[in-house]
């Protein structure tokens, strides 16, 4: 409960702050975690020039990191932000590995609370698969693939159509569209955890 309610102050100063505006977050009905221990926090927004940034000055290494995000940005514009966290988070070089994640937080509007859903990827690119040579390992793992997905109802459909008399697989590769808003991304990784998949997702994924 401290940490959701320090997360909320932390928000309200930054808004009163810096935008003067509320932060339009994602919104779903289902709330996949509702507290964060250890967190530091990051938002992504429209600044009074009209370009997206990333806001990252509160950011510790080894807690938590919460990304606020406006939910109407695409995934066009917060994908080399997302690239840049998971490569300075996840991709480090030295003995100190980082055991935490990246969170998105969202607004569960049924039960009237902020919740957070996990990022799965540890490497987010913002270009297209063929434009990287993946390793053999890489490719040798997985035996289900759904690809490049335009939005929630689209994830649904592939996803449906691809374990369609499958008793089992190895892992999902999963690109996705850089048309696609953040509040659907967010809400793909929901459905990650609604479907109880989240452990089969490759760590790795293309926006384009």
């Amino acid at each position: 409960m401290k940490s959701k309610l320090l997360f909320l102050f932390v928000l309200a100063i930054f808004m009163t702050s810096c935008s003067q505006k509320e932060m339009k977050i994602s919104r779903s009905d289902y709330s996949v975690e509702t507290e964060i221990d250890d967190f530091s926090p990051a938002y992504i927004l429209k600044n009074d020039e009209g370009e997206t940034e990333l806001l990252q000055n509160s950011l510790i290494g080894n807690t938590n990191w919460v990304l606020s995000v406006e939910r109407d940005l695409t995934l066009s514009e917060v994908a080399p932000f997302l690239q840049e966290l998971t490569e300075k988070k996840f991709q480090k070089d030295g003995v100190h590995e980082d055991t935490k994640d990246i969170y998105f937080v969202y607004s569960d509007t049924l039960h009237q609370q902020n919740a957070y859903v996990k990022l799965p990827f540890k490497s987010v690119f913002a270009e297209p698969r063929g434009m990287m040579e993946p390793t053999e390992y890489f490719f040798q793992l997985i035996d289900l693939i759904t690809d490049e997905v335009s939005g929630l109802k689209d994830f649904k459909q592939r996803f449906a159509e691809a374990v369609e008399n499958r008793e089992s697989y190895e892992g999902i590769i999963i690109d996705f569209s850089d048309k696609m808003t953040v509040e659907e991304f967010v809400n793909i990784l929901i459905e990650f955890e609604r479907l109880n998949i989240s452990d089969k997702i490759v760590e790795r994924t293309f926006i384009y």
